[in-house]
């Protein structure tokens, strides 16, 4: 009985040896005393000592001055009390190696009966990438910061400095209209009109850029979101913008997601919106809001039969100032889509369109 014990416990220890030889983390075991009495291959890399120059040496000869104290604290109340504060967890730490080098790790430590002593042995793992990886984010992050803060202050200009020059543009011309209009011949008049036109204009663009920059920058929300409700509220609110205009808007019911609903109310205001001012020619214009299944995703659309594009140039749809269509068939600063893209981008989804001219389109979006 007891050789077959003793035989299961070499068996064991063999099966141990042979894992722990081809393991890429180093694995280090240790007596009662904290002398080293197992140093895989693994810790021979990462340490840079061979398995006899410290075999029989304590622990601390693989730590940084700084940690040994803590270590032989930690140690002595362990094997008086048997109160733990690393043995069955994982914790970071920094190790030594040979050329004095220190290093960051993760070390998972185990104890367990070797005879009538307890023995140790921890698994140790070299973070340095992880770390580097870690600050590399931790200073991307500063520069994002940085840079959102400098975001805002154009934005802030943008919005008070361009503005006001703009204001006192349009109001300016509305005066020479108002108060010279019988100086003024057909062409004078013409001129001041375009000069308004133009400023209100680039207003509307100066609207749509900050829009499209905070939606950027926006912290996300996620709650369940009814979309059928939003598209609801947002088609009611066309409605009334061109009450004789007959539009049978059609919205499947229940739809549901998960996302922001602020930033998802923006992106069927500019879908709707399209939708609605794109059938502005037709004398009878449908327009629908729903939910089909795309390449084996819920995919939301929004369609209409209105003005539609040419496919060849859909690439040039969602990118900022790209327009299918001039100004003087259909208003707009080409804003729009580019806004709607960033926002399904931000939730972790895609949005596409597909249509025809002449013949209506219809924009898919996932989330």
């Amino acid at each position: 009985e007891h050789q077959r014990a003793q035989e299961a416990l070499r068996a064991s220890e063999e099966r141990f040896r042979t894992l722990a030889a081809t393991a890429n983390d180093a694995i280090i075991s240790a007596d009662a005393h904290g002398d080293i009495t197992y140093f895989n291959p693994g810790a021979e890399r990462m340490f840079g000592y061979a398995a006899a120059e410290v075999s029989g040496k304590p622990l601390t000869v693989l730590m940084p001055e700084g940690f040994r104290d803590a270590h032989r604290a930690g140690f002595a109340r362990y094997l008086a009390t048997g109160e733990a504060h690393v043995v069955g967890k994982t914790v970071e730490l920094a190790g030594r190696r040979k050329d004095g080098t220190e290093f960051p790790l993760d070390l998972s430590l185990a104890s367990w009966k070797g005879g009538p002593e307890v023995a140790f042995t921890g698994i140790l793992r070299d973070i340095t990438e992880r770390k580097r990886a870690e600050d590399t984010q931790r200073r991307y992050a500063a520069q994002l910061e940085a840079a959102n803060a400098e975001l805002d202050a154009f934005a802030y200009a943008v919005s008070h400095d361009l503005r006001a020059p703009l204001r006192a543009i349009d109001g300016f011309g509305q005066a020479l209209l108002e108060d010279y209009d019988a100086r003024l011949d057909d062409a004078g008049r013409g001129y001041l009109q375009r000069v308004r036109a133009a400023t209100q204009r680039m207003g509307v663009l100066i609207d749509d850029l900050l829009r499209l920059s905070r939606v950027t920058r926006a912290e996300l929300n996620r709650v369940p979101v009814d979309l059928s409700a939003l598209a609801e509220s947002v088609a009611a609110e066309l409605k009334r913008t061109a009450p004789e205009r007959v539009v049978e808007v059609v919205i499947t019911p229940g739809v549901t997601v998960e996302g922001d609903p602020r930033l998802l109310r923006v992106v069927l205001e500019n879908l709707l919106g399209n939708a609605w001012k794109y059938t502005g020619k037709n004398p009878r214009a449908r327009i629908e809001f729903g939910v089909d299944q795309r390449d084996g995703q819920r995919a939301c659309f929004v369609r209409d039969d209105g003005a539609g594009f040419d496919m060849t140039y859909a690439k040039k749809l969602f990118g900022a100032f790209q327009r299918l269509h001039s100004t003087v068939e259909f208003e707009g600063t080409g804003v729009g889509l580019a806004t709607v893209q960033r926002i399904v981008h931000r939730h972790g989804g895609r949005v596409w369109a597909e249509g025809a001219v002449d013949r209506g389109a219809t924009f898919y979006f996932t989330l």
